[in-house]
């Protein structure tokens, strides 16, 4: 891992892009996605990403413990309180306004992205050690999970839905396609149709039954639905921290029936797949979600087993792995935001389950062509899979998560 061994110099210079990217507002500190707009005009990026900060504060804890508890903190300062989506998180909060055109509210969305939020606690006391901070964030992450099993679970089967591709953690991947009724995708056209859907979704109260019996965006995503059983799993470790073992009970019973219903629904032919629509339909693609379903440990031994060894193909195993659909899709545009990149993030969580189901010399792989990315490119939004190239946002925050992979397999 020639170029990574002094991490220290590598966390200094994450330290000096997250504090460059740092906000502070209304008692608040958070960090934007990225604060340099020279290259592709997205002011937007000066808002909080709720995906976005979860990453940030892994990072961070490495950094600044404190300051990775405030990235957390702020999040769930913008809980919804009132209405039917009491409970929820935004997937963006508008600190100083501007959202109205789009959510007809001013200060945040209307969706939520996967919950990781728990996860990225429980990491964050890891290194921190302060009860005090679980203490105040455990209560909202409970009432969080609370309103996915009231409101975006109709029918009860323990998967809950998404009624927006922005609240898959992947805004335009190819498995969104047919369920945003893109006869050829292009990129103008899905970015138009991706905000008519914000629209819509006000219109009608964002109900996901309501949405789905019109014919709206209705996807249950493994992958989705894998972050969260994981994130219960963070949610009983932070209550058996909190000295709370019988909610901690809880929270496992309820983690593990996320994943009875994962392989009761999501298995086909031994393989994970999103389940589509009000019938449910399976939506076959090759991704890289199916390899984020190893962090919440919903596969048998067998199934994480079959699915290492389709991350190995070439399709997959790139030079510079993982990108978001296999080489030889006819969608694979690796150029384009969301269609065959690699992103920090996805290959976080994927090291991450590898290492869950015991792959730790594929993980450790994994972490140093990561790592090899910053060397090489800095810390940008995406990256081009064969050439390593960086893409969309320069100076981008949550590229510093790959640090974080290096920490754990150097020990520090």
């Amino acid at each position: 891992m020639q170029g990574f061994v002094d991490l220290d110099i590598w966390l200094s210079r994450a330290a000096d892009l997250l504090a460059g990217n740092r906000i502070t507002v209304d008692e608040h500190r958070y960090t934007a996605p990225s604060l340099d707009t020279q290259d592709f005009g997205r002011k937007d990026y000066a808002n909080q990403f709720m995906w976005d900060s979860c990453f940030h504060a892994i990072s961070l804890r490495w950094i600044d413990p404190q300051m990775a508890q405030d990235e957390l903190l702020s999040l769930v300062s913008r809980q919804v309180k009132e209405g039917p989506d009491a409970g929820m998180l935004p997937h963006c909060i508008y600190w100083r306004g501007g959202g109205n055109w789009l959510w007809s509210q001013d200060d945040r969305s209307s969706i939520s992205p996967p919950p990781l939020v728990a996860v990225a606690a429980n990491l964050v006391f890891e290194r921190s050690n302060d009860r005090a901070f679980l203490g105040k964030i455990y209560p909202q992450l409970s009432k969080y999970h609370d309103w996915f099993d009231r409101r975006r679970d109709p029918d009860q089967d323990g998967l809950v839905c998404i009624i927006h591709p922005w609240e898959a953690g992947g805004d335009v991947l190819p498995r969104w396609d047919r369920g945003m009724k893109f006869e050829q995708f292009s990129h103008e056209a899905g970015r138009a149709a991706r905000i008519e859907l914000a629209k819509i979704l006000t219109k009608h109260d964002n109900d996901p039954s309501v949405l789905a019996q019109q014919g709206w965006f209705h996807v249950e995503p493994m992958d989705y639905n894998a972050i969260r059983a994981a994130d219960m799993d963070a949610m009983s470790d932070m209550a058996l921290t909190l000295d709370r073992p019988e909610e901690a009970a809880n929270w496992q019973r309820r983690a593990e029936a996320i994943r009875e219903a994962f392989q009761a629904k999501m298995i086909v032919d031994g393989l994970p797949y999103d389940l589509e629509g009000l019938d449910e339909e399976h939506i076959i693609q090759a991704s890289a979600g199916q390899f984020v379903t190893l962090f919440g440990g919903c596969l048998t031994s067998e199934q994480a087993q079959r699915l290492v060894q389709q991350l190995q193909k070439a399709r997959f195993w790139t030079p510079f792995p993982v990108p978001t659909s296999p080489t030889d899709a006819v969608t694979f545009a690796p150029e384009l935001y969301w269609r065959g990149n690699v992103w920090p993030c996805t290959n976080w969580l994927i090291y991450q389950g590898l290492r869950r189901y015991g792959y730790h010399d594929l993980a450790k792989e994994l972490a140093v062509r990561s790592l090899t990315l910053l060397e090489q490119f800095g810390f940008w939004e995406y990256y081009h899979p064969i050439t390593g190239q960086g893409l969309g946002g320069t100076r981008f925050s949550w590229a510093t998560v790959i640090l974080d992979m290096a920490a754990s397999i150097l020990s520090i």
